[in-house]
């Protein structure tokens, strides 16, 4: 079902973002992380394609210093280090909702020392989003690791008669009925969160009407103020307000509970077995990349994941810890460009 975008005063906050062709950002400083010496070899017997690492390793981080990703990027790269016994430098390297970072990893050299922190906006649905990408994800990268996963969340205002989403998609249907629609608000079309709403309603045979902003601040103010019936948001977004009892999640559109919300039931839960939609993060390396420096990345960044600091850092953002395979990412890549490219053509949104 196509999901439609309320017109009026609002709706040009909700215009699509511009393409990454048309301002370069500017580039934030690296930051070197020291490695503190391990007192055992704990990979000596990784094949480690000669004698890497034997230089600092780069992270790209598509986003501003500061931000969620970005720490991230630095606690698991510590751990990294530490193991490896070499330096992660972190390279902020924001734009085109991420295009530009991923362009820099693309045309990088494939040995192992240039690693991209991707995630799913910029990896599975900016090709299907934009005219003018220039990689592709399947052919320009090899898939490391996937370290976290976000999901969304359906929220309402703390005054809202919605107590769960049965609620939900019974106002939505009387509504229809009567040629109406209840507002659902998003950080931006084509964004994670629109479509992750696409695809609820095309499950629970609905149509909302899409009121998009530019970005995820401005569309919880006014959920919050109840001018917006319902939001699609990232549990990190959302997270504060709902902790504090702005806004009450509703559902969350994993297909397990959230650590960081244990109470809220899934989409799947509600009545939409199978339902799964959210925002993973995880590291890619060029394409070519020897195997085995993919496989020893992997090994250590699934050790990492395991350390404490590291799990603190991702779940106190409202996310979950995944690791596995670099054929369990694939794998999830795969199978997520079939239904983000779906919802994406369903949505109508498109940059040009």
């Amino acid at each position: 079902m196509m999901n439609t975008t309320k017109a009026g005063k609002r709706f040009g906050r909700g215009q699509p973002r511009t393409g990454w062709g048309v301002r370069r950002a500017r580039r934030a400083p690296a930051v070197l992380f020291a490695v503190l010496p391990l007192a055992a070899a704990a990979f000596s017997g990784d094949a480690r394609a000669g004698d890497y690492p034997n230089a600092p390793i780069t992270v790209i981080v598509p986003t501003s210093a500061g931000g969620g990703m970005d720490l991230m990027a630095r606690v698991v790269s510590m751990k990294m280090g530490q193991l490896l016994k070499t330096s992660f430098v972190v390279e902020n390297v924001p734009g085109a909702n991420g295009i530009i970072g991923a362009v820099r990893v693309a045309n990088a050299a494939p040995d192992g020392y240039t690693i991209l922190l991707g995630q799913t906006s910029q990896m599975v649905i900016n090709p299907y989003l934009y005219s003018n990408v220039s990689y592709d994800t399947f052919k320009s990268f090899a898939p490391v690791v996937r370290l976290s996963n976000a999901p969304n969340v359906v929220v309402v205002p703390r005054q809202s008669p919605f107590q769960s989403l049965a609620d939900i998609v019974a106002a939505a249907r009387k509504a229809n009925a009567q040629g109406k629609s209840l507002n659902l608000a998003t950080p931006g079309s084509g964004t994670v969160s629109h479509l992750t709403s696409v695809l609820f309603q095309q499950a629970a045979h609905i149509q909302l009407s899409h009121i998009p902003y530019k970005g995820a601040n401005s569309a919880i103010t006014d959920t919050i103020a109840g001018r917006d019936d319902l939001m699609m948001s990232s549990i990190p977004t959302s997270f504060g307000q709902i902790k504090a009892g702005q806004l009450r999640a509703v559902a969350v559109s994993a297909d397990k509970r959230s650590t960081s919300l244990p109470e809220v039931p899934t989409i799947a839960e509600a009545g939409y077995p199978g339902f799964n939609a959210g925002t993973w993060y995880g590291f890619f390396v060029p394409a070519k990349t020897p195997q085995a420096v993919v496989d020893l990345l992997n090994k250590v960044a699934n050790e990492a994941l395991q350390s404490p600091d590291v799990v603190k850092t991702i779940q106190s953002d409202g996310g979950d810890v995944i690791g596995g395979s670099s054929k369990d990412f694939l794998a999830v890549l795969t199978e997520d460009a079939a239904k983000w490219s779906k919802a994406v053509k369903e949505s109508g949104a498109k940059v040009d």
